[in-house]
C-alpha cells in the first residue's frame, strides 16, 4: 500500500482516496464489533460537531470530540487499521489547532472519510494496488487470489523483489481480473491461490482459469503458473490440485521458507535476485 500523508488534515486539506485504506494489518476477529462500536463514535461526533458549530455548550462539545476521537483511535489501533488510527491521530492536533468553524469542518471531514472506509472493507471494495511509477518490465506480473488480508500482504512482501502483484480478495474477482489482464495484452505469468475462499473456492477457481486460457487456445504447459495455497492438512486436496493444473502446493505454515523456492522451480524467467 502506498504511505498516505493524513497531515494535511491540520490545515483541512483534502484526504486520500478512502477506497485506498490499508487492510493488511486487519485483525478479523475484531471486525464486527470494531464495527459496531465505531457506528456508535462517529454518529456521536458528527453530534457534538454540529453542536459545537452552533455554539451550544462549546467547552462539553468541544471534550467530547476529543474523547471521542481518541477512543476511535484506540479502537482502530488495535483493531489493525492503522490509517484510521494515524488519521484520528492527526485531527486530535488538527482540532487543537484550527479556528472553531474550520475545526467542526475538519472533524465531519474526518467522520466521512471513515465512514466510507468501513464501508469499503465491509463490501469489498478497498483498492489494495496501485502500479508503481517505477519500472516493472522485469518483473513477474503475478496475480494473488486470498481472501485474507494479512496473507495477501504477507505474499506481496515475500515477492515484493521480482514479482508485480495485483490482488483479489475472492476466486470471482481473480477469474475477472485474469481475463481482464487477457484482454489488455498483458496476462499474468504467476497466480498464487488460496484453497479455503467464499463465493469460489481455489478449486473451482482454478477450473475457471484453466476454461478461459482453453477458450483462447492456450493449452498445458503454455498456462499461467499456478502455486496454490492453504492451511488445510487433507492430501486429498493437494492431489485434488495438481489433477486440476496447478504447479505447485505451499501450506501457509510454510509459507515463509517454501513460496519462493517452490516459483524457483517453475521455470518462469526471473531476475536473478529470485
Amino acid at each position: 500500500m502506498d504511505s498516505k500523508d493524513f497531515s494535511v488534515i491540520r490545515e483541512n486539506g483534502s484526504l486520500p482516496n478512502p477506497r485506498r485504506i490499508d487492510t493488511s494489518g486487519l485483525i478479523s476477529d475484531l471486525w464486527e464489533v470494531y464495527c459496531d462500536s465505531t457506528s456508535t463514535l462517529l454518529n456521536k461526533l458528527e453530534t457534538a460537531a454540529m453542536e459545537l458549530e452552533e455554539g451550544n455548550n462549546p467547552e462539553e462539545n468541544a471534550a467530547n470530540i476529543r474523547r471521542l476521537l481518541h477512543s476511535l483511535k484506540g479502537d482502530s489501533g488495535v483493531t489493525g487499521l492503522a490509517d484510521i488510527y494515524h488519521l484520528c491521530h492527526e485531527a486530535e492536533f488538527a482540532f487543537e489547532e484550527l479556528p472553531v468553524t474550520d475545526a467542526t469542518d475538519m472533524i465531519l471531514k474526518v467522520k466521512d472519510w471513515v465512514t466510507e472506509a468501513v464501508t469499503c472493507i465491509k463490501n469489498g471494495e478497498t483498492i489494495e494496488e496501485e502500479p508503481a511509477e517505477e519500472n516493472n518490465d522485469h518483473k513477474i506480473k503475478t496475480l494473488v487470489i486470498d481472501d485474507q488480508p494479512v496473507i495477501r500482504k504477507h505474499i506481496e512482501i515475500l515477492l515484493q523483489d521480482f514479482c508485480v502483484c495485483t490482488f483479489a480478495h475472492d476466486g470471482s474477482k481473480g477469474c475477472e481480473l485474469f481475463e481482464q489482464a487477457f484482454q489488455a495484452g498483458k496476462p499474468f505469468e504467476l497466480v498464487t491461490l488460496d484453497i479455503e475462499m467464499p463465493v469460489m473456492n481455489g478449486h473451482e477457481t482454478l477450473a475457471m482459469i484453466r476454461d478461459i486460457e482453453a477458450k483462447k487456445g492456450i493449452l498445458g504447459l503454455d498456462g499461467v503458473k499456478v502455486v496454490m495455497s492453504t492451511s488445510l492438512e487433507d492430501s486429498q486436496h493437494i492431489f485434488s490440485s495438481f489433477n486440476e493444473g496447478c504447479e505447485a502446493y505451499v501450506k501457509k505454515i510454510d509459507m515463509e521458507k517454501k513460496l519462493v523456492e517452490e516459483i524457483k522451480k517453475l521455470g518462469i524467467k526471473t531476475p536473478q535476485a529470485v
